[in-house]
């Protein structure tokens, strides 16, 4: 009967026998069964024996793990970054506008900040740090989104056997500053604003003089506004649809929320404004009712920027693209307007459980466009 040594267990390797090569390197090898009983010889070859020995045994020990060869705790975190993006490719349950901020905040701020460390090193410490740097230059919503976006690949990597436990959900809690409560144009400053972005150049020639109207006239979104298209509108009655959102990548086919379709009555001022931009030869209004300059979808980053910097150069550096949000539901609140109403208009969610099932929804608030006029020059604070 024949004997030998007897079979390695699955997962396992041999003895690690150790030679000086003739260059001077040194090789350590050493036999592993695999997972599918293969047996096979490994070896690593450095400078010294002890190295040898040691990048040996890390290479034994990635190959234990059937699961890890897609991710390894000694992978850097750049590559992780590779395995996260086709993940999130592969997503179909995401948002666009989701998938587009993930991709963003894991290559813009997650590889620079933390691409050279080892997955194995992703440590609470040092997400602390990464996460308190992020949110001094970027702000705390920012950090935050980044903060989910780094979880995500860490429970990547735990899903490939890489770590086994998430440091991120241990990491210290980021703190939202106190956020001052948002302020409404009055009717005086609203008149002033619209005035001095009428009268500015660069205003005119980025065509953002209309896209604000439609803005402080409809208290609807920057996305939802720019994702407006023709066939949604109806000017004889004095309505738009509101069923869609312009993302940084082209037209998201719903809206934010549930909430967020809604029909809307127009102020007679913002009628004559579609009805001469839809005349207008000058503007492409074929796709959406307020493009780009040249023509396309409005990039919803581009635009916020594009209003941020309108709105400091006019002296309002204080209002944003949702300060006309808070103005709307402002000046319908004083008009009397129910909360529900208001709601409505805004595209919120539910006020309360008890008028979204017994009342309907999504109706036309009529009375809001005669409230919402254009204020003019001169009007009372």
């Amino acid at each position: 009967m024949r004997s030998g040594r007897p079979p390695l267990t699955v997962g396992t390797w041999g003895d690690i026998s150790t030679l000086r090569m003739p260059n001077g390197s040194w090789r350590a090898r050493s036999r592993y069964r695999d997972y599918d009983g293969t047996v096979s010889q490994i070896a690593r070859f450095r400078p010294t024996k002890t190295e040898a020995v040691s990048a040996l045994k890390l290479a034994i020990t990635e190959r234990q793990d059937p699961t890890a060869s897609a991710v390894t705790g000694h992978m850097r975190v750049t590559a992780l970054i590779e395995v996260y993006l086709e993940d999130v490719a592969a997503r179909a349950s995401l948002a666009p506008s989701s998938r587009e901020r993930y991709v963003k905040l894991a290559a813009d701020l997650v590889r620079p900040g933390m691409g050279d460390l080892q997955v194995r090193e992703i440590t609470v410490p040092a997400i602390n740090r990464f996460l308190a740097a992020i949110a001094r230059k970027h702000g705390y919503a920012t950090a935050k989104l980044t903060r989910s976006v780094l979880s995500g690949m860490v429970q990547l990597a735990i899903d490939h056997g890489a770590l086994r436990d998430n440091p991120v959900r241990q990491a210290r809690r980021l703190e939202a500053p106190r956020r001052q409560s948002p302020r409404a144009l009055t009717v005086a400053e609203h008149a002033e604003l619209l005035a001095k972005a009428s009268a500015d150049h660069k205003a005119r020639e980025m065509d953002l003089v209309d896209l604000i109207e439609f803005l402080s006239a409809t208290g609807s979104r920057i996305g939802e506004a720019s994702a407006v298209r023709p066939r949604y509108l109806d000017l004889d009655a004095g309505v738009v649809e509101i069923t869609a959102t312009a993302t940084d990548g082209g037209i998201q086919e719903w809206t934010k929320t549930d909430a967020g379709w809604r029909v809307l009555a127009l102020p007679p001022h913002v009628v004559a404004t579609l009805r001469r931009r839809i005349a207008d030869p000058a503007i492409n209004t074929d796709e959406v009712l307020f493009p780009s300059p040249l023509g396309r979808v409005r990039n919803r980053s581009n635009t916020t920027g594009e209003l941020r910097r309108l709105f400091d150069r006019i002296g309002f550096d204080w209002v944003t693209s949702h300060t006309f949000r808070k103005t709307v539901a402002t000046r319908l609140d004083e008009a009397g307007i129910s909360a529900r109403q208001i709601a409505d208009q805004l595209g919120h969610r539910n006020p309360s459980m008890t008028t979204d099932v017994y009342m309907g929804r999504k109706t036309t608030v009529a009375a809001a466009a005669e409230i919402l006029a254009r204020p003019t020059a001169g009007a009372d604070v």
